[in-house]
């Protein structure tokens, strides 16, 4: 997988974290560890938002416990991941050349067929 493929599945996670929380935020129990490192590396080109000390604060009373990593699409992010996605659509019948149906995803490990799929916990466990 590509780079920008990644980054692409990154930000595609987010957005689904953050929609299902109900306040944009993915926060650390959405989002395994490793790849709370790549959220990070894409806050300096601008595409995320790492919550700060009162967003945190926000987000552990919202939540009813700690938070203690929290990020979320900038406006930049949204629309690079639009444009990025309208751009990696393969023809239907077509395979995109370097992508195979059930390739890792590289943020939850899962299947990848043309979406990327944020981790979600199993049922009792903490983040």
């Amino acid at each position: 997988m590509r780079s920008w493929e990644r980054a692409l599945c990154v930000l595609e996670a987010l957005r689904e974290r953050g929609q299902a929380a109900g306040h944009g935020w993915a926060l650390d129990t959405g989002i395994l560890p490793p790849h709370q490192q790549q959220v990070n590396a894409l806050e300096s080109h601008g595409l995320v938002e790492l919550a700060g000390r009162e967003d945190h604060a926000e987000l552990s009373v919202l939540e009813g416990r700690p938070v203690r990593w929290a990020a979320r699409l900038t406006p930049y992010g949204h629309d690079t991941l639009t444009y990025g996605q309208s751009r990696a659509e393969p023809p239907p019948g077509e395979a995109a050349p370097d992508r195979q149906a059930g390739g890792a995803d590289p943020v939850a490990g899962g299947g990848l067929t043309g979406v990327c799929r944020p981790h979600q916990p199993a049922p009792g466990a903490a983040g």
